[in-house]
């Protein structure tokens, strides 16, 4: 089967060398949650430096003042954070799911960490998140509960 290898080693090689959208956006959503928070104007130097990596690979980063104190305004950051904190959620999530016999226990830790993180940002933003924040703390606590319950497959015993 040369054929078929030489054929695996050509696409091998071309997802290594070719970058999409997406794996740009990954990136960049990445160092936003390393370096940046869901709040970009406290990190409006960090963002400056990430619009202008993006516009040099014809990026852009879309930035819109939202007036605070107007009902649509609220709304609008309410749901913005909201669905950021839910995202991070989700990956969390499809990440305990991911978790195989394989699994190095780092990773587990580190996965505990970014919910332990990620729970801190939804009790930060408490007053903000107002009525969402009981519907994020529940994902929040079915995603502890499944890894605990991954932790504790993971950790029986293989049969002889």
């Amino acid at each position: 089967m040369p054929g078929l290898a030489t054929l695996a080693q050509e696409q091998l090689d071309h997802a290594l060398d070719a970058r999409t959208g997406s794996d740009v956006t990954r990136v960049i959503q990445k160092l936003f949650d390393r370096h940046a928070d869901l709040f970009p104007e406290r990190h409006t130097a960090f963002v400056d430096q990430v619009q202008g990596f993006l516009g040099q690979i014809n990026g852009q980063v879309l930035r819109f003042p939202v007036p605070a104190g107007t009902g649509e305004g609220d709304r609008s950051v309410k749901e913005a954070v909201a669905s950021g904190l839910a995202t991070l959620i989700a990956d969390h999530q499809a990440a305990v799911d991911s978790f195989g016999d394989d699994t190095r226990p780092e990773t587990i830790a580190r996965a505990a960490e970014r919910i332990k993180l990620t729970r801190f940002k939804v009790e930060s933003y408490a007053a903000l998140l107002a009525d969402e924040k009981d519907r994020l703390d529940r994902a929040l606590q079915s995603t502890v509960t499944r890894l605990r319950a991954k932790v504790a497959v993971l950790a029986e015993p293989v049969p002889a």
